[in-house]
């Protein structure tokens, strides 16, 4: 006769020495360190001292690993209980924290897909946000369109910063190579609107971490318009 009871569906064999989480942070913690593409099935077993194959009943393949990675840390954001009633501020903080993560986490640029499945650190994050600018009366589809442009904005922000800083470890005199034929460029008359620009107060080449509030606000100025 068949056994129906609780038990009947329980996997034989012995228990697992590891938790998908420990799985997932041992696969951010390569990540952090060496890059997404040192993520593999092989080097989170080595990593936890498992074969490679006892990975397979946790996470079916890379991707899913990666998608679980995403989810992970976005856990790191704090997400205030309730809006404050300021949605400029209340997403400017937001914007902040992001910044942050992806310079804890530089993978994530890398990582960060719209296939990304909805976890529930997505959703914490999403549900906020549309309570942030309820008040707006902004429809729900502008809502989630305005913060995909935000994120898309801090990310490549921050791909920029991380740009510059290599750039500036590997070779130190670039930046005043670049400034000395710039110099040139605009000496030879040939951009006069720009040089004008530059001279009325403008940067070819700004800060972007110390203006990076001013940066939010003006994304923030053309993309939501309250009622």
């Amino acid at each position: 006769m068949a056994d129906d009871g609780p038990q009947a569906g329980r996997r034989r064999g012995p228990r697992p020495r590891h938790t998908r989480r420990q799985v997932i942070e041992a696969a951010v913690a390569i990540a952090d360190t060496e890059g997404l593409d040192a993520v593999t099935i092989r080097a989170v077993a080595a990593r936890l001292g498992a074969g490679a194959m006892s990975l397979y009943s946790y996470v079916p393949d890379k991707q899913a690993l990666v998608y679980d990675m995403v989810e992970q840390v976005s856990e790191e954001l704090e997400l205030p209980a309730q809006p404050s009633g300021d949605w400029r501020a209340d997403l400017r903080g937001l914007a902040r924290q992001q910044r942050a993560l992806l310079h804890r986490h530089p993978w994530l640029i890398e990582a960060l897909s719209h296939r990304q499945p909805l976890g529930p650190a997505t959703l914490a994050y999403l549900e906020f946000t549309l309570a942030v600018l309820e008040p707006a009366g902004l429809d729900a589809g502008a809502v989630l369109e305005s913060m995909a442009l935000l994120n898309g904005f801090v990310i490549n922000l921050v791909r920029s910063e991380l740009a510059d800083r290599d750039a500036a470890r590997t070779d130190p005199a670039l930046a005043a190579e670049a400034g000395e034929r710039l110099r040139l460029l605009l000496e030879s008359g040939r951009y006069p609107r720009f040089a004008a620009a530059l001279a009325d107060g403008g940067e070819p080449g700004i800060d972007l971490g110390e203006h990076f509030d001013r940066l939010v606000d003006r994304v923030l100025d053309g993309l939501i318009r309250p009622g």
